[in-house]
């Protein structure tokens, strides 16, 4: 799980009090092959955001393997820790990237390349200042990713997590991405190069905006940068979502924290609700006000007074109000799962 943004009234991931902050991702779509999710630890709960394999990375589109699940998921950016010595660990240096592993250097090689990608690809797209370079570790094993994010629950949904400490500013000061070895491993090539750019962008926002904002703008955002230049389709992208829209068991509003919460069950729906509400506010008031609208929508003391920030930025930024804006979101989507 990339970094997974986390709502303050839902109940939190497991986390080590020396554990900086820590981010997951979710993939959801045809370009994802098995069911993972990700968390993240320092904002308040961990989220999952459709990712890794419903961006094309390249010219071949992977299918997903017979009787896969349709979705993955990552987790919100953690606290601080001290990271651990990997034995045996090599580093690979790209252009914008430091990728730091037990595999084999090839994979490292290649990791770094879709690093590289990612950064470029976040850079032109969150237009605020942050240091353009990512640091990856890709154990190889999954006890080595359990000791290097410090955590014991089940991580089986978990494709990466972000974490790292967070300064006097407010800022995160040294963000890492840390790959799960086996939910990785079940992701297509795109579905990878979706989760690195997915995570990158959560380093991009915590190393240059401080405060805590909604989870579902947090990893929705996340997705809507990971999701860009994809070409594919909105309803094709959201399809485990429209289906549950089409049998009216989708969403009534805005996703909280604790709908990204792996433990109540699955999240890649919800993953793909928070992409297609932060992608209406792209399309319907234009990117650059929906960066200020996510600036606006942040605390800087404390996530549980994020909504109320978020209510106030609905009005001063984009016009509206949150009730008008998921009375908008929730009709596109009736309207993306009707018949065609």
């Amino acid at each position: 799980m990339g970094h997974v943004p986390l709502t303050d009234h839902q109940p939190r991931m497991p986390r080590r009090t020396s554990r900086a902050r820590r981010a997951a991702l979710v993939v959801v779509g045809s370009l994802l092959l098995t069911l993972v999710t990700a968390c993240d630890r320092d904002e308040p709960t961990p989220t999952t955001s459709a990712y890794a394999n419903q961006t094309p990375a390249g010219p071949e589109v992977p299918q997903p393997a017979p009787n896969a699940s349709p979705t993955i998921a990552a987790s919100p950016p953690t606290g601080e820790q001290t990271p651990t010595t990997m034995s045996g660990a090599i580093t690979v240096k790209g252009r914008f990237s430091t990728v730091t592993g037990t595999v084999d250097k090839a994979t490292l090689t290649a990791y770094a390349k879709m690093a590289d990608t990612a950064v470029a690809e976040v850079s032109k797209r969150w237009k605020r200042t942050w240091p353009r370079k990512v640091t990856i570790i890709a154990p190889a094993d999954a006890t080595t990713f359990r000791d290097q994010v410090g955590r014991a629950d089940d991580l089986s949904q978990v494709a990466a997590i972000t974490d790292g400490p967070i300064g006097a500013s407010g800022l995160a000061t040294g963000d890492r991405v840390v790959l799960n070895p086996d939910a990785f491993a079940k992701l297509t090539p795109a579905g990878r190069q979706f989760v690195i750019t997915h995570e990158s962008t959560h380093v991009a926002v915590r190393s240059s905006l401080s405060g805590a904002a909604p989870l579902w703008l947090v990893e929705g955002f996340a997705d809507h940068v990971g999701y860009a230049g994809s070409g594919r389709p909105r309803a094709e992208l959201a399809a485990p979502l429209l289906a549950k829209v089409a049998e009216r068991t989708g969403p009534t509003r805005l996703p909280t924290q604790g709908d990204f919460d792996p433990s109540q069950g699955e999240i890649g729906p919800t993953y793909l609700a928070a992409w297609l509400a932060v992608d209406l506010i792209a399309r319907r008031h234009g990117e650059e006000a929906l960066q200020r609208f996510y600036a606006a929508s942040r605390d800087p003391n404390s996530p549980a007074l994020a909504d109320a920030a978020m209510d106030k930025a609905f009005v001063a930024v984009l016009g509206t109000t949150r009730a008008a804006f998921t009375k908008q979101w929730l009709a596109e989507l009736s309207q993306l799962a009707a018949p065609k």
